[in-house]
């Protein structure tokens, strides 16, 4: 695929595979200490991995549930489509995964190749009833056609989540997608204004679902949140870092061989330095911003990568401060109708929906004092 954005284009493009009895050392250790495990399957492109690998590792799972009362695994896969067939459908089927698939609909071309298949192969999923949801990265090339991919998206029946583009890997030797901020923030702004009203929604718009929780009541969203000891990274050469994210080498907590429990990972000097730093960013965080509570700090990693953990002004933070400022202003408006009972037949049933949950106490709101 090559995709013109790939984070790790700086790594370069090894063909190293996971050993399979080291992902079942993984989950073995991983049992030993959890009840319930959720594991991604992520790369690169992990259906690269083959499907027999795949196999063998969930019957694995199956062995350590049958033995253990309570054990519990959930199995996700992130992936690009490309090689998915009928087999994957029925492994799909049998273990009960959810899917993503990275694809940028109607200007996936952008920074994608072959997607006419991969939009086949969403279709073949589509018609075997399996549900799957697709993260869209926008570009400065497609940002202002924001409408028109949501109308792709809700004409298809396809769910859909709006990531904005990192600029990292490969995305650096092609500044012409490089997002300005404000440009970004006015048209999410104008959009997430659209689907508020449009009755015609059919789909779940994900990124625009989350931000009408973003009410007088602060709820944490997919900006950050701390995911400090409740998630592992096994990478392909057995070593073990804190999550799927780029991470330098002295983040490494070891080897999948070297270890005994998930804990002394956690433990390990590398992780204890990682997460001193998480609890000063979000220290600071808290201090100085007033939507602490919708991310809780932002992701650690996005900010070795963009120069610094220490400040809180790099580019994903600044840009989601002004998006969750203009937010608030247009959700104040909103929950005002809502709570006085004004225009709610305008609304889209589903933004409906979500106020509905958000009034009634059915979402776990984070307050800052």
């Amino acid at each position: 695929m090559r995709c013109r954005h790939c984070y790790h284009a700086e790594e370069g493009f090894e063909d190293l595979f996971m050993n399979p009895q080291d992902a079942k050392r993984m989950l073995y250790i991983a049992s030993k200490e959890y009840n319930e495990i959720h594991v991604v399957f992520h790369g690169g492109e992990p259906t690269l991995w083959g499907i027999e690998n795949f196999k063998t590792v969930l019957d694995y799972e199956q062995e350590l549930m049958n033995g253990a009362k309570d054990l519990v695994f959930k199995n996700s896969i992130q992936t690009n489509g490309l090689l998915l067939d009928e087999s994957w459908v029925d492994l799909f089927k049998k273990y009960a995964f959810s899917i993503g698939i990275s694809f940028d609909g109607p200007h996936n071309d952008d920074l994608r190749s072959n997607t006419k298949k991969v939009y086949s192969n969403m279709m073949m999923l589509k018609k075997a009833q399996i549900s799957f949801g697709v993260l869209c990265v926008e570009t400065a090339l497609s940002i202002k056609n924001l409408k028109t991919t949501y109308e792709w998206f809700n004409k298809e029946g396809i769910n859909y989540k709006i990531l904005a583009l990192f600029m990292s890997g490969a995305a650096k030797e092609h500044p012409e997608f490089e997002l300005n901020i404000d440009e970004y923030v006015n048209a999410l702004v104008e959009m997430y204004k659209y689907w508020l009203f449009d009755k015609t929604c059919s789909v779940s718009a994900k990124t625009f679902e989350d931000l009408l929780k973003v009410s007088d009541r602060l709820y944490c969203i997919q900006y950050g949140g701390s995911c400090i000891h409740n998630r592992i990274c096994l990478n392909p050469n057995g070593d073990l870092y804190p999550c799927g994210r780029p991470y330098t080498i002295d983040f490494m907590l070891g080897n999948i061989n070297d270890v005994s429990l998930i804990s002394e990972a956690f433990k390990s000097p590398a992780y204890t330095k990682l997460a001193e730093i998480s609890s000063a960013r979000a220290k600071q965080c808290r201090e100085r911003c007033k939507f602490f509570g919708v991310c809780k700090g932002g992701c650690v990693s996005s900010a070795i990568l963009e120069g610094s953990f220490e400040k809180i002004d790099n580019i994903t933070c600044v840009r989601a401060q002004k998006l969750l400022k203009a937010i608030t202003e247009v959700n104040n408006e909103v929950y005002k109708k809502y709570d006085s009972g004004l225009d709610l037949d305008n609304f889209n049933p589903k933004a409906l929906k979500i106020m509905y949950k958000s009034r009634t106490g059915q979402y776990h709101f984070s307050h800052v004092k």
